[in-house]
């Protein structure tokens, strides 16, 4: 293969890579429609453990477990639940509220987070209420171990307080007609952490058997599957293992689901999204194990579940017994997960962040740009300080590249005066050609080795400002008000001199400053380069910076900036080197 095609198709390769790389939407097969019915048994029958009485007892028997959790089912969701009586939650962290039909967690906001830009009064919903199309909602349910619930889906429970707050928990009560106490207790943090206590007494006169189910149910959320980063139900069950089932994967194992064991770890369940995650955590002082499990639940709307079973216990008449769960329904702030993995004793709650296939890459460019934000105060700056850094790092060998790229040029004339002389015979051309090239130790494809080297670097910082809630919102100077959104400026009104939004148009369509600047310092940087020889490779080599510039038009601003400054600082030190070759040159 001729040397020149090789540039050509390095280049068509890495355009390939970054198009690949940007697949964004994948939408979901079709469900069968028999799929969507749902089944006559509500919840799983399971056996009890005639050993488990009184309070604190447990051990989960999961031989016991008719079918494991097979054949459970999601309640469908109560219309009335939109105006039942409701007890607000207040702190600095989470507002909302607590529903006293079902005594549900179904309402919550995250009070620190605008929903859609830094400047948006709304916060960001991160449970909604049940009955509605988005419905996302938690709750733990008291049943008998026929899956029966001992506290009816529609019972209202009595509410001990007027508030939930940091210093002021939350009881609900409920106190069936046979004479058994339930209670739920919710308190909060002042961060992001609920725990929740279920309890019951047993007045009744004879034993009960009874067990708690703690679940967190949502449905089918419209951005569906990100290829970039995962969404969707989560766990952790076992040493040096994450469990993610997706949301069409969830679909498809139907009501009875998969069940998983928490293999004598602290386990976790959870649902996540690119920047937010609720994950429900058995506490570490209870002495037993749970059955996790991911499930299709009942209803319209294409609901995902995900539970923990715990075991049932036969509670004799005048014993009491308690549950404790938390829920941890915040953004997925590496170092707020990673005081809670501490403070309750879970694993690794912190592998809900999506690193990618290359965290050894990704996580140590996100703690640099968060270091370098912490003396810069600006990720728009860190961004740039971080590039500087890289460059650094491989200046020796991109200094090689260039200054072989330099000889290159200059030989340009050498070369294509080979290319007439032997224009009959290809093979004399190329061997003459290769031996100018050993003659004066030049590289051929040198000049895609400065872009090859950018790759892993654009996809570890694509990831990083993808994924982490850091970045979100994290304004630059001027008109980017946030790094991880594209340029919001467009070509189209003239970068918002004409009268109109553009707002409606593709994004391809919207150039703005940034991507516009990045395609002009990628034109600089390639002019640089010893032109093809090859007229059609010249014209493809010549339309390149228009094709990233439009390509790039579509990625998040921080992205664009990276690559505009890298390509500044590319051409510095391109020009430089140049200068000192041709003067060496000159002497020789």
């Amino acid at each position: 293969m001729k040397s020149d095609n090789r540039n050509l198709i390095a280049a068509i390769a890495i355009s390939m890579m970054i198009l690949i790389v940007y697949q964004i939407y994948f939408i979901p097969a079709p469900q069968d429609p028999d799929q969507q019915q749902a089944s006559q048994q509500e919840f799983p029958s399971q056996q009890v453990d005639p050993n488990a009485t009184g309070q604190n007892s447990g051990g989960l028997n999961t031989s016991g477990l008719a079918g494991g959790t097979s054949g459970l089912q999601s309640v469908t969701e109560i219309p009335a639940a939109m105006t039942a009586p409701r007890i607000p939650i207040v702190s600095d962290q989470l507002g909302g509220t607590v529903s006293l039909a079902g005594g549900r967690l179904d309402d919550l906001k995250l009070m620190d987070y605008a929903r859609d830009d830094a400047r948006d009064e709304n916060r960001v919903e991160l449970l909604r209420k049940t009955g509605g199309d988005d419905s996302y909602f938690a709750e733990v349910l008291f049943l008998d171990p026929a899956g029966n619930r001992l506290v009816p889906k529609d019972a209202e429970w009595q509410a001990g307080g007027s508030t939930l707050t940091p210093s002021t928990p939350l009881t609900l009560t409920y106190m069936s007609d046979a004479g058994v106490g339930y209670s739920i207790e919710y308190r909060i943090d002042d961060n992001y952490l609920i725990t929740i206590t279920a309890s019951a007494e047993n007045n009744s006169g004879e034993a009960l058997d009874i067990r708690k189910f703690a679940r967190l149910r949502r449905n089918m959320p419209s951005s569906g599957d990100i290829f970039i980063s995962y969404e969707g139900p989560i766990g952790v069950f076992a040493e040096d293992q994450k469990t993610e089932v997706d949301y069409s994967a969830v679909q498809d194992l139907g009501p009875q689901g998969e069940s998983y064991s928490s293999e004598g770890i602290k386990g976790w369940i959870g649902i996540t999204d690119k920047y937010w995650l609720v994950a429900m955590i058995p506490d570490a002082e209870n002495q037993e194990d749970f059955q996790f499990g991911f499930r299709r639940a009942a209803g319209a709307g294409e609901p995902s579940q995900v539970d923990i079973n715990a075991s049932a216990t036969r509670l004799n008449t005048g014993a009491s017994m308690e549950r404790v769960f938390h829920i941890y329904a915040g953004p997925k702030k590496i170092n707020m997960l990673l005081s809670y993995n501490e403070s309750l004793g879970v694993e690794r709650l912190d592998h809900a962040i999506d690193w990618g296939w290359f965290p050894f890459l990704t996580k140590p460019f996100f703690h640099a740009l968060n270091w370098l934000y912490g003396v810069l105060g600006n990720f728009g700056l860190a961004i740039m300080g971080l590039t500087v850094a890289v460059k650094l790092a491989f200046f020796p060998l991109a200094n090689k590249s260039y200054h072989s790229m330099a000889k290159m040029r200059n030989l340009s004339p050498k070369i294509q005066e080979m290319r007439e002389r032997y224009s009959d015979d290809r093979q004399r051309q190329q061997q003459e050609m290769m031996e100018l090239y050993r003659k004066e130790k030049v590289n051929p494809a040198a000049g895609c080795l400065p872009l090859l080297l950018q790759i892993p670097v654009f996809f570890a910082l694509y990831k990083v400002l993808f994924v982490t809630i850091e970045m979100r919102h994290a304004p630059f100077y001027g008109w980017i008000t946030d790094l991880s959104a594209l340029d919001p400026t467009s070509i189209v009104n003239i970068f918002g001199l004409l009268p109109f939004s553009t707002a409606g148009l593709p994004d391809l369509v919207n150039l703005g400053v940034w991507p516009i600047l990045m395609g002009i310092t990628m034109h600089v940087q390639m002019s640089l380069n010893p032109p093809p020889p090859d007229p059609v490779q010249a014209k493809i080599f010549k339309f390149m910076p228009i094709g990233f510039t439009f390509l790039l038009a579509t990625f998040p601003a921080g992205l664009v900036i990276y690559w505009t400054w890298n390509n500044l600082l590319s051409i510095l030190q391109q020009m430089y080197i140049m200068r000192s070759v041709k003067k060496a040159s000159e002497k020789g």
